[in-house]
């Protein structure tokens, strides 16, 4: 069969028609600001200007919730770092960098000059992390208000960490009636995960139907056995507290004890070869009824019988303390503990109801 010559650049010709358009396909820009949008750009370039950072920012903020542009989101953070606002100037910063990708890779097109002005965000990011900390929050289910304090941070699965002033903090998610909240602390500069597992609010607390005066009152109708004791009563603070503190009273007279014993058994060890060198001295082999032999024997005996001591001491003390805390949570009102994975987070998820 005859080959056509032309063949060989017909094929190249098809080949660079079909990789050009990829090759050549523009990246993403930011719309053209409409007529308000510019002049509220004006104005806040205005205000840089003349010092008044706070009311600038504000007005980037408003454009923020209406362009969700990187530039937008690059203004807030970087005028909220040199108002001090770190946590703003982290958050505000994090989304840029997540929106502009890298000088290297960039996600949207970018002006001359990017590079600059990125790695003195990037600067300027680092700096503002040394003062706040990092939650990062994973939640059982998607979509899922995602709540920090009170204040809805975004819904779950959130793209990035939030990012919070050092301290304690309250993280929860809910989710059609389905809620849970959990402390968290972070350091500066810190940062933790927190695992959300979505329950009902009424899981939690359940309610508990109160017994009328009738059935509570004695001999009272209902068929109750007089002197029944009942699930509230096998619960009573009183016996609840009573058992907890006998317990850790326990354990620290143990301990105690064992203290005593160590500091026994040392005297005696001490005494024992104190006879020893006597005896070593005095006789070259042992007999009862030499002073330095029986001196030797009963030290001896005091070792040996206050290590032991010591010994079972600290081990009953040791079992008393865990006694005491099992009786803790074993006899609380309505003390639960829930075992559950979290999604396909690796571990698991203790709870306690109090």
């Amino acid at each position: 069969m005859r080959r056509s010559p032309r063949s060989p650049i017909t094929a190249v010709l098809l080949l660079l028609s079909c990789a050009a358009p990829a090759a050549a396909e523009p990246l993403p820009r930011r719309r053209p600001s409409t007529r308000p949008e510019q002049e509220m750009l004006d104005e806040a370039k205005r205000l840089v200007d003349q010092g008044r950072i706070a009311d600038a920012r504000d007005i980037h903020l408003t454009l923020w919730r209406l362009t969700r542009s990187a530039s937008d989101a690059f203004r807030v953070g970087m005028l909220s770092f040199r108002l001090r606002d770190f946590q703003m100037a982290a958050e505000f910063l994090a989304i840029y960098f997540d929106m502009v990708g890298t000088p290297e890779a960039p996600k949207i097109w970018v002006p001359p000059g990017f590079k600059e002005g990125y790695e003195l965000a990037r600067a300027n990011f680092a700096e503002a992390r040394r003062h706040v900390g990092a939650i990062e929050v994973r939640v059982s289910e998607p979509g899922a208000a995602v709540l920090v304090d009170g204040r809805q941070v975004g819904v779950s699965p959130l793209p990035r960490p939030v990012y919070v002033a050092p301290g304690q903090h309250r993280v929860g998610a809910q989710l059609a009636g389905l809620h849970v909240e959990v402390p968290a602390a972070v350091d500066a500069g810190g940062e933790r995960t927190v695992w959300l597992v979505l329950r009902r609010a009424d899981a939690e607390a359940p309610a508990r139907p109160q017994a009328s005066k009738a059935a509570a009152a004695p001999g009272a109708a209902m068929g109750a056995a007089p002197g029944a004791a009942s699930p509230r009563a096998a619960r009573d603070p009183a016996l609840r507290w009573w058992t907890v503190g006998g317990l850790a009273a326990t354990s620290v007279a143990l301990a105690v004890v064992g203290g005593i014993s160590i500091a026994e058994a040392n005297d005696a060890a001490g005494d024992r070869d104190a006879a020893f060198v006597r005896a070593r001295w005095e006789v070259f082999r042992c007999r009862p009824g030499l002073p330095a032999c029986d001196a030797y024997a009963e030290a001896d005996g005091r070792a040996r019988t206050f290590t032991a001591l010591s010994v079972g001491a600290f081990i009953g003390a040791g079992l008393a303390a865990g006694g005491a805390v099992a009786a803790g949570f074993l006899l609380a009102p309505g003390a639960t503990v829930r075992v559950g994975a979290v999604g396909a987070a690796p571990g698991a998820t203790l709870s306690f109801g109090w």
